[in-house]
Order: C-alpha cells, then structure tokens, then sequence
C-alpha cells in the first residue's frame, strides 16, 4: 500500500490564496490525472494524500482525518467515488466531499448532492476546484 499513498509539501503558487492548509484525500484512478492534481493542490498549500482504488481511499479515511475528499467517480475495484464520499460522510458529515466524473448523469449527480459533495463533470476548471475548498479563517 506504502507506493499509493503519498504525501507532500510545497511552496504557494497562489499568492493571496483565500484557502487555509487543510488534508485532502485525493482519489484517481489515472496516474498522470491524479499527479496533475496533486501538484496543484499542493501549490495551493494543501497537505494532499493519494490513493488510486476506492478500497485504499476508504482505509486511509478511517486512519485520517480528511477536511476534503476529492474522488473521480469511475475507480477500479469493487468501491466508486460515490461509496468513497458515503463512507466519508458517515464517519465526517460536516468535512467537504468533492465528486469529479468524466461519466455524469442526473443519478450520479443526485447521488452526490445527497452526500453534501460537490458535483464536477470532466474537464473540470482548477480553479472551481480550488473555490470548492474551506475558506481561510
């Protein structure tokens, strides 16, 4: 599990960011996808976790406290994004859920907006992405 799961620190991108450092699990299945993002959030100044499978993301939330989840909805495995969400909801009602597919519908959307996520269907804009985070206090 050790090589799905990373963690790092870099400096802001984002001069006057409006967001406070928070832990963010960020959940895709696609390699340079999930690197893409990684990055930005981490120039963001976010501390951001990794997993590629809905199963490794559902273990890392119950070691950690995660202020947001950022799932693709398509994963490998028996778990989707919106299991993932669900099991983050259940354990962290009042933390973020964030909900990207490249594969969307009015279920798949109602499914998320049941658990409280955000709903962005592919290519989702950065920066939306980045609003969509808890505001500096």
């Amino acid at each position: 599990m050790t090589d799905n799961v990373l963690t790092r620190d870099t400096e802001t991108l984002f001069e006057g960011s409006e967001t406070v450092a928070c832990n963010l699990l960020l959940v895709e299945d696609d390699a340079l996808s999930r690197r893409n993002l990684a990055i930005f959030f981490q120039q963001s100044e976010q501390n951001v976790y990794e997993a590629d499978t809905g199963e490794i993301a559902v273990e890392l939330i119950d070691r950690i406290t995660f202020d947001v989840v950022v799932s693709d909805f398509r994963l490998p495995g028996r778990l989707s994004g919106v299991d993932v969400l669900r099991h983050h909801f259940r354990l962290f009602p009042e933390k973020r859920r964030i909900l990207v597919t490249a594969f969307g519908s009015d279920q798949v959307r109602l499914q998320a907006e049941n658990l409280h996520a955000h709903y962005f269907e592919k290519p989702v804009s950065l920066n939306h992405l980045l609003q969509t985070l808890p505001p500096a206090t």
